[in-house]
């Protein structure tokens, strides 16, 4: 779904900050960038300290499709939906001033939470379009995978093809997508009288569970977890390791079409050590994307926790290193092709490729994507200025030859 633009918006909008819990303090940030994609139908929501419960943070990440509004709404109103249901209610009931210990009766009771409010929060926005006029149909949806970390446990949950990892030194563990090839998924579509093809719900939609999409939640007899489309998410729940626990990640399939989670965790590893500034580091996993083939709208949201990779003084000085050298190429490149009016990020990519060895570098000469955004930028703004000189001149000139003929 969605139109494209004949060249990719490659800025990027980011957010920084802090979850102070009582063991470590943790950072975040997100990197959010529209790409090749005519609108930006991404969002995301963040809430370092939840007022109910201050030692708790929110974080969540929604990919729109046929549209924002789904998802803009979703992102302003799922926290608080969570908050009112019944199971958050009785869970602050049972804390001492917002503290609550992770038991296995709370754990269930996060669970049905969790699991409701998402079911509550789709049935109010179906209640308002049922509100509405015929010509106010909402059409879009958006998938959705949020974490609720507590300083003990992480909750996952997720719905349709968004992904959230949790990065260990160990291990990688991480959501499932909801695809409707997958044989519980294609097995409700089929029972509510659907079918898959190509891989999609009746040959049109590329998830099988998201918020909204209420042409796909029709069946009068079905209750809304049976629809063709199904709002209930899938909730992991992971019980936190300071040794092991390095960061978190949440993303939408603009990252995940084209990279796999074992290289992403190298990727952002890499950069982490490479990079002090956290913002430079999430953009340019983005980039890496951008330049392995992602044609979506890309948001990722990064959590990083005291046993992540840290900054390395001698990784940043071979990055630096490794930039010029990309960096020169460019330069030559661009020297050589002086009369091309615009330049091309694929053929710089092509031309990267062919002039550096191959190595084990996390993002192979992906990672100069950034460098290559640069230049374009910094070529385009030449250009522009270039032909704003020449407009002026072509003006003086025919000023005077007017004052000329005058004479």
């Amino acid at each position: 779904m969605g139109a494209f633009l004949d060249h990719p918006r490659t800025q990027k909008t980011n957010e920084c900050g802090e979850v102070k819990e009582c063991e470590q303090v943790c950072r975040y940030v997100t990197s959010s960038m529209q790409g090749w994609r005519i609108d930006m139908e991404d969002a995301h929501r963040i809430c370092v300290s939840i007022p109910e419960f201050p030692e708790w943070s929110f974080f969540a990440v929604f990919d729109g499709h046929a549209g924002n509004k789904v998802a803009y709404y979703s992102a302003s109103h799922l926290l608080e939906t969570l908050m009112e249901t019944p199971q958050f209610r009785q869970l602050r009931e049972m804390s001492n001033n917002g503290r609550l210990a992770i038991t296995e009766e709370t754990t269930e009771l996060l669970k049905k939470g969790l699991i409701d409010g998402f079911l509550n929060l789709d049935a109010a926005m179906q209640q308002q379009q049922s509100n509405g006029n015929n010509e106010e149909k909402e059409r879009s949806g958006t998938t959705c995978v949020c974490a609720l970390m507590t300083p003990t446990h992480i909750f996952f949950a997720n719905l349709g093809d968004s992904r959230a990892l949790l990065c260990r030194k160990s291990e990688i563990v991480s959501t499932v997508d909801h695809k409707p090839y997958l044989d519980k998924e294609r097995e409700r579509i089929v029972k509510a009288g659907g079918s898959v093809m190509i891989q999609r719900v009746n040959g049109s939609l590329a998830v099988s569970r998201a918020f909204g999409d209420f042409e796909y939640k029709a069946v009068p007899e079905l209750e809304p977890r049976d629809q063709l489309v199904s709002p209930e998410p899938e909730v992991y729940i992971i019980k936190r390791n300071k040794e092991e626990d390095e960061f978190m990640v949440l993303a939408c399939d603009g990252i995940y079409d084209v990279l796999e989670n074992e290289e992403l965790y190298k990727i952002i590893c890499s950069r982490l050590s490479a990079k002090k500034d956290l913002k430079e580091a999430t953009n340019q996993v983005l980039d890496v994307c951008l330049s392995k083939g992602s044609r979506d709208n890309m948001t990722m949201v990064l959590v990083i926790f005291e046993s992540a990779p840290k900054f390395d003084e001698e990784a940043e000085k071979k990055e630096i290193e490794w930039e010029n050298k990309m960096k020169a190429i460019i330069q030559e490149h661009m020297e050589a092709n002086k009369k091309e009016e615009m330049l091309d990020a694929e053929v710089l990519t092509v031309v990267l490729k062919e002039r550096c060895e191959e190595s084990n570098r996390p993002g192979g000469v992906h990672m100069a994507r950034t460098l290559i955004n640069e230049a374009i930028d910094k070529h385009a703004s030449k250009q522009q200025q270039n032909d704003t000189t020449e407009v002026q001149q072509d003006r003086e000139k025919s000023i005077e030859t007017t004052a000329t003929s005058s004479i």
